[in-house]
């Protein structure tokens, strides 16, 4: 399939202005512009109804893991008419620094808003910074800190760049700094001219409900040395017991070991579809 012209691009991002997404998107894609997603379902259904022909949509975080809203709707996108058309065309690794900020007539924080990861990256800290402050889960970093500028008392952990377009104050740059994070994004959608060689696959797939099915499809990539970066399993609304996967691995087509790994595959599994070849950019 040829990548779409220039003149039809249309990209959206997760979340408002000043998320992390908001700024991948700024930083993969400078001359495009660009819309905003509320939510990650959101985004897909925007996908799916051909507004955007791309997304830009959070997958894994360093700390807590993969961002399970985006797989499921990578899932039900494999399981649709348009889950050839619209893949995973590139995954984009972001190093991503936390801030607390708050209003500048906030002096006691009594409430913190983010997404569920930057909460889970700075457990630790807030544990010893703040451990009175309630602590609310949101839709992203950009709603967080929209919160935290209606609120006296109010605080949001987010990137330094939501800092400016909502008149807040940086009350610490070290939220979790310890430890180093980084966000995987990825870019949803048709083809993307001038993209790099496809270093990782993703393929989400069914198996028979009988012992060492997922064994057996574990034992596929191992037998051709395609080293798996990413597992996730979710239930098959309905098949109770019974779960859906996802996984990604180092390989892409052509290639011989994944041409055969791909062939085997389809042989053990009740449904197996590929969700994208792609490579992977540090921006």
């Amino acid at each position: 399939m040829a990548a779409l012209s220039k003149q039809a691009l249309r990209f959206a991002y997760f979340g408002r202005s000043g998320s992390f997404s908001h700024l991948a998107a700024l930083r993969r894609f400078p001359k495009e512009d660009l819309s905003e997603c509320p939510t990650v379902e959101e985004a897909f259904a925007r996908l799916l109804a051909k507004e955007f022909t791309h997304i830009v949509v959070p997958i894994e975080n360093g700390s807590s893991g993969i961002i399970t809203n985006t797989a499921d709707q990578l899932m039900r996108l494999a399981k649709s008419d348009a889950g050839v058309a619209l893949q995973i065309r590139e995954a984009l690794a972001m190093r991503v620094q936390l801030a607390l900020m708050a209003r500048s007539d906030t002096t006691v924080i009594r409430k913190i808003y983010s997404h569920r990861a930057p909460f889970d990256h700075g457990r630790d800290w807030l544990r010893k910074h703040y451990p009175q402050a309630e602590q609310i889960i949101v839709e992203s970093t950009s709603e967080a800190a929209s919160l935290a500028a209606k609120e006296k008392g109010s605080a949001a952990i987010a990137g330094e760049q939501a800092v400016a377009q909502h008149r807040l104050k940086i009350v610490s740059k070290h939220v979790g700094s310890e430890v180093a994070n980084q966000t995987t994004f990825i870019v949803v959608g048709a083809p993307v001219s001038r993209s790099t060689k496809p270093t990782h696959t993703s393929l989400v797939f069914e198996l028979p409900h009988t012992a060492g099915s997922l064994v057996a499809v574990l034992q596929v990539l191992s037998r051709r040395e395609l080293n798996l970066t990413k597992i996730l399993s979710r239930p098959i609304p309905g098949r109770f017991e019974e779960y859906r996967f996802m996984i990604e691995f180092h390989g892409a087509s052509p290639t011989p070991a994944v041409v055969q790994a791909l062939a085997r595959l389809k042989k053990i599994t009740t449904f197996l579809a590929i969700i994208g070849s792609y490579p992977v950019r540090r921006i």
